[in-house]
């Protein structure tokens, strides 16, 4: 509808320009046409119509002169020759003003996407945060309620026992054994889920001893013959970046137990000053990394979980796998902290303070 206006009074100029038979300022009157177009923030258009308008000027000067009468050094033609100079110099500034709109308005989209990804990330990483805050004060919740709770009436059924082994018949003993067995395995379970809430081999010697911690859980669980190497120089991470990398881990073994069929597994932390790479390698069946894109129902959701990890601390999570070559997770985080010195402990160590 716009355009049609413009081109309707752009149409009329015209007309009155070669109706009224005056000394029209042209550059004047035609450049009303290209003020008018340009709110369009087309340069098409608005070099169509400048097109347009300067045929247009020259057939009305034409239409106007009387035949043979014509002379390039007459003034009304040198008049309408600067018109349309100044006319097509209008449309020039129009442009550049186009152009320079365009620029503003892709430089503040493209901000305002940037804000909206920092936003983002750091709404991810809170996220992030506070669920690992909440697994560990459910953690300690256990240990201090339902742990305690539990370890007390081991104790009380065990002094029960001792208490009337005598006096007791052997179907009343009989009961307290499976009593005491059924505590027993209730204490391990409680262990076994405070530890997969929050492994406190994690805390206590980083990141290095708790995937070598969580693999040996996961050769117990699967089979699968998993090695854990470490490279560059050990040191403790930011809490946060620890704390994603090992729960990336524990989500990409988890995905080898569930469908790679692996032979073997390969864990390598590579820790360099100021870049740390993990890698969880694999020689199952593989793969296509593009099919799962976006979760669908029952797969899929494990790579996206994966990457939400990695993109609250700012890592960088890549799927290498094909079908069949079986599959590789890398993760790299960038940090610019400062070497903290702690020196790699053995696996054995983390063996006897879980034990």
């Amino acid at each position: 509808m716009r355009i049609a206006a413009v081109f309707v009074v752009a149409l009329s100029l015209v007309v009155a320009d070669l109706v009224t038979w005056i000394q029209l300022d042209i550059a004047t009157i035609f450049s009303l046409p290209l003020v008018l177009v340009a709110p369009t923030r087309s340069p098409r258009l608005l070099w169509l119509l400048a097109g347009l308008l300067t045929i247009a000027t020259f057939a009305v000067y034409a239409y106007q002169i009387s035949p043979g009468a014509f002379l390039l050094g007459e003034t009304f033609f040198v008049n309408r020759v600067l018109d349309v100079a100044d006319l097509l110099l209008i449309a020039v500034l129009l442009h550049i003003r186009m152009n320079s709109e365009k620029s503003r308005e892709t430089q503040a989209r493209l901000i305002r996407e940037q804000d909206e990804k920092l936003e983002a990330a750091r709404a991810s990483r809170r996220l992030v945060e506070v669920q690992e805050t909440e697994r560990r004060d459910l953690a300690n919740e256990l240990h201090d309620l339902v742990g305690q709770k539990m370890t007390a009436l081991n104790i009380n059924l065990n002094i029960v026992k001792m208490e009337s082994a005598a006096s007791t018949s052997t179907p009343v003993g009989a009961r307290l054994d499976d009593s005491l067995k059924l505590v027993e395995e209730t204490i391990e379970n409680i262990r076994n889920v405070m530890t997969a809430l929050r492994p406190p081999v994690l805390d206590d010697y980083g990141l290095p001893g708790a995937l070598r911690w969580y693999v040996e859980q996961f050769i117990r669980r699967t089979g699968v013959p998993t090695s854990v190497v470490e490279q560059g120089s050990p040191r403790r991470l930011p809490r946060a970046s620890e704390e994603t990398l090992f729960r990336i881990a524990q989500e990409a073994l988890g995905n080898v137990a569930k469908y790679a069929r692996a032979g073997k597994v390969i864990v390598t932390i590579d820790t360099q000053p100021e870049v740390t790479r993990l890698t969880i390698a694999d020689d199952g069946c593989g793969f296509d990394p593009s099919a799962c894109e976006s979760p669908a129902k029952g797969s899929g959701w494990g790579l996206m979980i994966m990457r939400e990890r990695a993109t609250a601390i700012g890592a960088e999570l890549a799927v290498d796998s094909m079908p069949g070559h079986g599959t590789r997770v890398i993760v790299i985080v960038r940090e610019h902290v400062a070497s903290t010195s702690n020196p790699a402990v053995p696996v054995e160590s983390v063996r006897s303070s879980i034990a």
